[in-house]
């Protein structure tokens, strides 16, 4: 059932038009900077946007722009996620889905983020989400104390996620024209 979900949304999703991905990620990244959380985060770690998700590339710049650290997450030799800490002008490379991600080198250095945007493919009132059904994300999650905020379009949620031991819900999820939370 997940995985008929997954394909349906995932389809819906690659359906949006470049011009409406740009204007629904715009209004995303205004409320995301109206909320209280953020202006008080330290450091946030965002995320590349892969497939026609929202996208918040506009949104680091403007972190960093606020003095905020930025992270973007980094797929390990393990297959594990860390928090890389994102410049601006971090060098970026594709992981293997095709994902950008920084380069790690000398000037890279692990980021501790407060508050994590979390993609996902779809996600329910309750928090539940599900990816891409690899579990990147939920393993860094489940060992983070960080705020999780899961970012989407509206035609993302759903009315029920049927969640999993080894799922991680999310305490906010914020689309378009709802912010879902906290939860």
């Amino acid at each position: 059932m997940k995985s008929d979900l997954r394909r349906e949304i995932l389809r819906e999703r690659l359906l949006l038009s470049p011009r409406d991905v740009q204007v629904k990620s715009s209004i995303i990244m205004q409320t995301l900077l109206g909320l209280e959380c953020i202006k008080k985060a330290k450091c946030v770690m965002a995320y590349y946007a892969y497939k026609n998700e929202p996208d918040l590339l506009a949104l680091a710049h403007t972190l960093l722009d606020m003095g905020k650290q930025v992270a973007l997450p980094y797929i390990t030799d393990d297959d594990d996620i860390i928090a890389v800490e994102y410049k601006g002008d971090t060098l970026l490379k594709s992981n293997v889905f095709g994902i950008a991600e920084p380069v790690i080198g000398s000037e890279s250095e692990q980021a501790e983020p407060d508050i994590v945007l979390v993609p996902g493919v779809a996600f329910d009132a309750y928090g539940n989400r599900i990816g891409y059904g690899l579990g990147y994300f939920d393993r860094y999650l489940k060992q983070s104390d960080a705020y999780k905020i899961g970012i989407c379009f509206d035609l993302q949620i759903v009315p029920h996620i049927q969640a999993q031991p080894y799922d991680v819900r999310m305490d906010m999820v914020i689309t378009e024209s709802q912010v879902l939370g906290p939860l």
